[in-house]
């Protein structure tokens, strides 16, 4: 979906696309890097808006993230509900969302990943109450 968009071939309010993508648009394989869940689903409209391409819609993906606490990996949820990206149409007749999509759900992960923060299921970190409070750090001067 995310690649060979017929611009020129575009209504006025746009084109609808949706479905999932099963590929890893991700490409991530150092040992501690997000393990992708397969699939990528997406339902999205594509328009044209003088020089720009307008994408809305939302988009989601399932990751598997190492928690930065207690090492263990558990599952996280990216969901773009209210997804909107706008992009130069440059002249060009096609046009490939891949890259753009792939660094908006990557950057839609968390930096520091702690497994109470699953979005998918319920948990309580098996280092929780193992390292002092934040509000017990001292500055160092």
């Amino acid at each position: 979906m995310f690649h060979n968009i017929q611009l020129n071939d575009l209504p006025l309010d746009g084109k609808f696309y949706e479905g999932e993508l099963r590929t890893d648009l991700f490409g991530l394989t150092a040992p501690d890097d997000p393990r992708f869940v397969p699939p990528v689903t997406f339902a999205v409209n594509v328009k044209l808006d003088g020089p720009d391409v307008i994408i809305e819609g939302w988009i989601r993906a399932r990751f598997e993230l190492l928690c930065t606490r207690c090492g263990q990996w558990f599952p996280y949820d990216v969901e773009m509900e209210d997804y909107y990206s706008q992009e130069p149409r440059d002249g060009a007749a096609t046009l490939d969302l891949t890259a753009q999509i792939r660094e908006d759900i990557l950057l839609a992960l968390p930096g520091y990943p702690r497994c109470e923060e699953s979005n998918v299921e319920s948990r309580t970190c098996p280092a929780d109450g193992q390292f002092a409070a934040e509000s017990e750090f001292v500055p160092l001067e």
